[in-house]
Parts: structure tokens; sequence; C-alpha cells
């Protein structure tokens, strides 16, 4: 981790501060590349047309990643049919992250994430993420997704979303863009990048919280325990059960369903998104997720189950069925067209040991 800190801390005194350089139909075609994305939201702000001009790479040619961009693999990934994905970070020289509120942090204008993805070993779609404000809105970030040519030479701005793959999750247009990224469901914009999605041991080269921490990089830091986890859970006895199905929860849903969610909590007031508080770790009962949905009876007309979650009845789960299924109310509502088998075997064996009370 050493090295890794070095490295990190050399490459983030290179990165400069400044900036470098639709339709609401999902199915809508490619636009062409000399078209900017006009949004009044982006006032003064001169939209890249092409991924080789947001800084992701040194030499796009050669797939180069450039000084002071950093990849990092979230804990619990979110499902993007069987796609297989990379993430980055660029924080701006000399910022922090806000952390006042652990669970939902606030970046630096300036701070980018690219997230690219791949099927059968041919880059589809790369997408960023670019705070050009300063307040945590839609209006603050830059959201757009670049569809890569057959030759990966470089990838071309879409703003207005394209169907790239019958049966498989499109690249979305900027306002599916802003529907998951939403304030109004997660007030830190950012999904995947937070304290208990990195507090984990990252593969070679990657980051985590621990090398955050060290690297002086967040405003309020976490302390460790004497294993190195910042936000223990109770442990479990055996293969883990539990822990695999919450996070999948965690990640593939607590973005839209969680306390600070005013979309979700005025219309299904559960909570699976897990929270840093210690008091939300100290039994799995505590967790958001077990005290909001485990024997919670359904509200909703729509919901064919009994109970958000049944113990030892997947039937009557009303969340199973929705992850078991592509039509309808299926969950989440938008970026899968295809059921995670891994995901859904892994929540039904959580609910086939939950307790009867």
């Amino acid at each position: 981790m050493r090295s890794f800190l070095a490295w990190f801390l050399t490459a983030a005194a290179l990165v400069a501060c400044g900036d470098d350089g639709g339709s609401t139909d999902p199915d809508a075609a490619p636009i062409d590349a000399a078209i900017v994305d006009a949004d009044p939201t982006d006032a003064g702000f001169v939209a890249p047309t092409l991924l080789s001009e947001t800084g992701l790479y040194s030499d796009i040619g050669t797939k180069a990643i450039a000084a002071g961009v950093i990849e990092y693999a979230p804990r619990w990934e979110l499902w993007s049919d069987a796609a297989v994905k990379r993430r980055w970070i660029q924080l701006p020289a000399g910022t922090q992250i806000d952390t006042s509120d652990m669970d939902f942090w606030s970046f630096p204008t300036g701070t980018k994430f690219w997230k690219e993805f791949s099927r059968g070993g041919a880059r589809i779609e790369t997408r960023l993420l670019q705070k050009i404000g300063t307040i945590d809105d839609v209006s603050s970030w830059h959201m757009v997704a670049f569809q890569w040519d057959l030759a990966e030479t470089d990838a071309t701005a879409v703003p207005g979303g394209v169907v790239d793959d019958t049966g498989v999750n499109d690249i979305p247009d900027r306002a599916k863009c802003r529907q998951c990224h939403g304030p109004t469901r997660n007030p830190a914009i950012v999904l995947g990048f937070q304290a208990l999605q990195l507090d984990h041991d990252a593969p070679a080269n990657g980051l985590d919280l621990a090398q955050l921490v060290a690297a002086d990089t967040l405003t309020v830091e976490p302390t460790a325990d004497g294993n190195g986890v910042f936000f223990p859970f109770p442990v479990e006895t055996g293969t883990p059960v539990v822990l695999p199905a919450v996070g999948y929860l965690h990640a593939n849903c607590g973005g839209c369903h969680n306390h600070r969610s005013e979309v979700a909590m005025n219309t299904v007031p559960l909570q699976l998104r897990l929270r840093t508080e210690s008091t939300y770790r100290t039994t799995w009962a505590a967790t958001p997720t077990y005290s909001t949905v485990v024997n919670v009876p359904v509200t909703l007309v729509s919901s064919t189950g009994s109970h958000l979650v049944k113990p030892m009845d997947t039937a009557e789960s009303e969340i199973f069925l929705r992850m078991d299924t592509v039509l309808g109310f299926k969950m989440p509502p938008v970026g899968r067209e295809q059921i995670d088998p891994a995901a859904v075997a892994a929540v039904q064996l959580w609910i086939n040991v939950l307790p009867v009370n």
C-alpha cells in the first residue's frame, strides 16, 4: 500500500483544476458528433464530444490512463446485464471530499468519474460524471455517455442515448442519468464511490477507503478497527449468507431506497441502503434493511407478494419477486433488461434462512 500511496500523492499533484476538454427517449438514435448537448443546467460549460477530450486517457490509442486518474472497484457491484465494468476517479489537486455526512459524500468542483462498459471483450460505452458547479444537484454535474466506435479508436458523446444491443441494458440518455443520480433520490449524486462501498481490500493498484484516509483525502476520517475495517458488520459463522444479500440490495436498490430519498420514502418507506453509524451495525436486525423490510406487509396495490420480505417464503416476498422478473414492476426499474441469477440466488438463500416470527 505504501507504494500505491506514494503514486497517488504524486499523481494527484499533477492534476489540473480546470475543465478539459437531449432526448428523453431511451431508444433514441445516436446524435451527430458535432452536436454539443446544450442543456441549460450546463450553461457556460463546454461539453466534450469525444471521450479523448475528457482527460481519462493520456493516450487513447494505447488506452494509457492519464496521471491523477485512479481506478477503483466498489465492494458490491450494480448489475448491468453481465457487462464487465471499470471505474475511475480524478480529484482536483489539493482538494478533499467532504465526508461530514459519512453516508453521503460531497465532492469538490472539478471531480470526474468515468465508468466503462464492455461485452464480449469489446468496449461499448464509457460514462462521465463531472462536477462543474458547487452544489450537490444535477445542475452541478455534467452527465453523459460516450459510445465507442468499432475499432475502439475513440468514443462519441450520445446525450440522446442509443440502443446498443437488443435485449441488454442500453446506453442511457442524460434524462436517465439524472433519474438515477438525482438528489431527490441520493443527495451525494454519485452512487458507488462512498464509505461502505470502499471499505474493503481493493485489488492491486485499486483505491479503497484505507488509502483515501492515508492520503488525507477526506475532511472527516473514520477510524479502522484492529482488523483494518472501518465499518464492520456482524460476523457470520461459516460461508456468509446475509452480507452478500444485503450488500446486493445496498448497491442495486439503495440508491433510491434510502432514508434521504424524497422520492422513495414518500412512496414506500423501505430502506435498502446500509448506513455507517454504529447504531445500525450492532446486529443484522438493527440494519435499515431488516427493520424496514423483513416481516413488513406490502402496501402498494401493484404488489403480488404479501410482505416486502417474508422469512422462508420467496413467493410472498415482494422484493424477491421484483428482482426475479424483467416484466411489469421489475426492480431496479431502469438499467437492466436481464435477471441477475447470482443475486437472485443470494437473496433467495438469505430469505430462506430468516427465522419465522
